[in-house]
């Protein structure tokens, strides 16, 4: 999933050229003031800069992409300006239509699917090349899909593939086949009983390996308690405490003498499923010294490295698994007969187990065609094929870096291999980067801009100023205009809004007091007027947000929205969700810091020092200044901010060293999921510490349900659960504002602010034609062709 950097604070001096390196060298001499006074003058008729192209071919045109990328990678890539650039590089199955982005030819000519929407078959232009002219295969297809799932890429955007048949299992690393014939055994020894003859090549779902580390103070249990099916499980200054589900037992705390933490002991058996912090997990019974005891996994850790038992010889390792035999097929015939019962549990030895990934539902039929399963119907799968996250890499040149020990470098100029329209030509750190036209690109006769310049500029005043000389043609997917300009900049014949599928948020670390309590948190949101911070601050028609996912967004949800509201029953719309800080003030009364006057203010008893992190940038920084004002006047919480560059912010978000951050999520793909999916209790995306039972299975529910509108009613369920527990802050829906120059043809603006360059012309004649036609005609897909019976029974009628 797409993180929303905005890149406002990842970038650095930036480059266009010589024209736009001159220009940049003379705002940073004329000062931030002198900058103030030049974005206030006006353009030339009409328009908000100059009209004039002077000395810049028909050819090339010049970009921002307002920073550093971090990756190149369609693999890796999790953040708007890599993604970006990836997709003027690579192309995928289909890719974006301009304007409404609905998937038109990219690669795929054409598929078929199944009645039930869960197999996809792919068909492949023949000649589709690298850069290096070598041929695209369906094999590039399924090595790039598999390379982001496997567990050694430790991609943040995996969750994008998820939807493929054991693409979470496999990508989890749980899901694992045997090299060889073995038994399953009742206990972690070769004499043990056997339970089941698994033959060769077998798949298992790993459960726990043995030995396995204790990770708390807390004292394994001699029998399971009440309410042993739901636990929670959390770390603090205290010491750790373990809680039980409704009506369960009462809580425990540390052991005297801190109980087995940190002791490598034996799993001698594996108990009943359970959920641990709204997490699938499982009891295991646990031995050491002759003593035993319960523990839920997310208690135990695989042990330290060199760590054994004490006085222990090293012993063999084991492995908890439980046969698993849904595999795909990629046939639509009539799904087999369910297993009756829980499958068995038991061990095998841990070096009998291999990865494999020919369980994951992607595979290549022959050269020029793909076949996919999918877990489940997925009513955005063929909108995701034109997302980076599935575009085509090649085996051969990524792993010829990776076994040279430098796995990101393919992605330099000098190394990539690409299949797209463009392919990177310079690329100066923190400065420009350079694309030339791929001479191997199947329809490259057709493409009008043959260079592109993107310029890496992070000022917002600098980058409208070097837009207003003409030294740039449009002013980027990433890159926002200054909001203290936005009045006088909305006039202007060259001024672009839309509303933008992506929402800005505040993200709690609910691992942290004292945001651990979700009634500071509701109190911190209901202290925000983000009424004025959209009127006073942002000032680009954006949205106060009361939740999570953006009103008009598609397959249904907007519909579901205005049918809510016309009703009377939408419940993010309620009172209850506004501005309030009154019920602020006594709602972090009721977490135990009464709010008292102070002179002319508030004054919170014994809150705890409270810190706002952002990444580097003036826009961040005027929200954070304006939420921390709030906070202080409403409440009497004083918070410190503490500003980072983008990688910088990125490192400490996953090192857990923040209280509150800010983030957004722009959309890949137009429904709800892509936001709601950063909470899944096992999204890499949930950097909040937030896992909830209730919400996991809200959220499987609806993915699981075949009826779309229902299937919608169920992911607005989700919603308000995870609104309910507020793990992010939401403060507004995005709009997107941008400058484009006139003679600019083939720009659309679109809810998701992606722009693909090859739809783009530059026009000298822009004067006398007023038109906006695309550079070339869409290829479009024909209507899928059918494939076979469904799943689940005959073929529909």
């Amino acid at each position: 999933m797409r993180r929303a950097p905005e890149r406002r604070g990842a970038g650095g001096e930036g480059g266009g050229g010589s024209a736009g390196r001159a220009a940049r060298g003379a705002f940073a001499a004329l000062g931030l003031a002198g900058l103030a006074l030049a974005a206030c003058s006006e353009g030339e008729g009409g328009y908000a800069g100059s009209t004039s192209r002077v000395g810049k071919d028909e050819t090339t045109i010049y970009i921002n992409n307002g920073g550093e990328p971090e990756y190149v990678d369609p693999g890796k890539s999790n953040d708007s300006a890599s993604a970006t650039l990836i997709q003027q590089v690579f192309e995928g199955l289909t890719t974006y239509g301009a304007g409404d982005l609905r998937p038109v030819q990219g690669v795929a000519t054409r598929w078929e699917q199944s009645d039930d929407n869960r197999i996809f078959r792919f068909h492949l232009r023949p000649e589709a090349r690298w850069s290096d002219g070598k041929p695209v295969t369906a094999h590039d297809f399924e090595y790039a899909w598999k390379r982001v799932l496997r567990p050694s890429t430790a991609s943040l955007a995996a969750t994008n593939l998820y939807v493929l048949k054991n693409g979470e299992l496999f990508s989890a690393g749980k899901l694992k086949a045997l090299r060889e014939a073995a038994t399953l055994r009742a206990a972690p020894r070769p004499d043990a009983p056997a339970a089941l003859e698994l033959p060769k090549g077998s798949f298992v779902v790993v459960l726990a390996r043995s030995p396995i580390q204790v990770d708390t103070a807390i004292a394994p249990l001699a029998a399971l308690p009440e309410g042993a099916a739901a636990v929670t499980f959390a770390k603090g200054d205290a010491g750790d405490r373990l809680s039980f589900g409704e009506g369960g037992a009462a809580p425990l705390g540390p052991a005297a003498g801190g109980g087995w933490q940190g002791a490598v002991v034996d799993i001698v058996g594996a108990g009943p499923p359970c959920q641990c912090n709204g997490a699938a997990d499982r009891w295991f019974e646990v031995a050491r010294d002759g003593a035993r005891g319960f523990l839920p996994g997310c208690l135990l850790v695989p042990p330290a490295a060199g760590k054994a038992g004490a006085g222990a010889a090293p012993r063999e390792t084991y492995a908890v698994v439980t046969p698993h035999a849904d595999l795909p097929t990629y046939e639509p015939a009539a799904a087999p007969a369910p297993a009756q019962g829980e499958p068995p549990v038991g061990f095998v030895p841990d070096a009998l187990l291999v990865e494999d990934d020919s369980a994951v539902g992607v595979r290549a039929r022959d050269d020029l065609t793909l076949d996919v399963q999918l877990e489940l119907p997925t009513p955005y799968f063929t909108d995701l094929t034109s997302y980076v996250t599935t575009f085509p890499v090649r085996k051969d040149v990524i792993e010829a870096f990776a076994q040279r020990g430098e796995p990101e470098l393919w992605f330099r100029p000098e190394n990539i291999v690409v299949n797209g329209p463009y392919t990177l030509d310079e690329w100066k750190f923190r400065y420009e980067i350079t694309m030339k036209r791929n001479p191997m690109y199947w329809n490259r006769d057709k493409l009008k801009i043959h260079r592109i310049v993107w310029l890496e500029i992070e000022q917002y005043n600098a980058a409208m100023n070097i837009y207003k000389a003409g030294d740039l043609d449009y002013s980027g997917d990433n890159s926002s205009l200054p909001s203290e300009h936005l009045d006088w900049l909305s006039t202007k014949k060259d001024f672009q809004r839309y509303p933008y599928l992506s929402t800005y948020w505040f993200e709690f670390n609910t691992r942290k007091p004292p945001v651990d309590d979700v009634r500071v948190r509701w109190a911190l949101n209901l202290a925000v007027d983000k009424q004025q911070i959209v009127e006073k601050i942002t000032r680009g028609g954006q949205t106060p947000a009361t939740h999570y996912v953006p009103d008009y967004t598609g397959s249904g949800y907007a519909e579901a929205v205005a049918e809510d509201r016309r009703l009377g029953v939408d419940p993010f719309s309620s009172p209850d969700v506004m501005f309030n800080p009154e019920r602020a003030r006594a709602m972090l009364a009721e977490a135990g810091y009464e709010v008292v006057r102070e002179g002319d203010g508030y004054r919170a008893k014994n809150f705890p020092a409270l810190e706002i992190l952002y990444n580097t940038s003036e826009g961040h920084k005027q929200i954070a200044v304006a939420v921390q004002d709030m906070w202080k006047r409403h409440l009497g919480v004083s918070a410190t901010l503490r500003n980072e560059e983008w990688k910088v912010m990125l490192k400490n978000v996953r090192d857990g060293h923040f209280q509150v951050v800010r983030f957004g999520w722009i959309g890949e793909y137009n429904h709800p999921a892509t936001w709601l999916g950063t909470l899944l209790s096992y999204s890499p995306q949930n950097r909040t510490g937030w896992a909830d039972k209730e919400f996991d299975e809200l959220m499987r529910a609806a993915a699981a349900t075949s009826d779309p509108a229902e299937g919608i009613r169920a992911f607005r369920r989700a919603e308000k659960r995870a609104v309910d527990r507020m793990p992010k802050m939401p403060l507004y829906f995005y709009t997107k504002s941008a400058l484009v120059k006139p003679w600019v043809k083939g720009f659309k603006g679109n809810a998701r602010s992606l722009q693909l360059v090859k739809w783009f012309w530059i026009d000298p004649r822009w004067r006398d034609d007023p038109s906006n036609e695309i550079a070339f005609p869409q290829l479009e897909l024909p209507a899928p062709g059918r494939l076979g019976p469904a799943l689940g029974g005959p073929a529909a009628p």
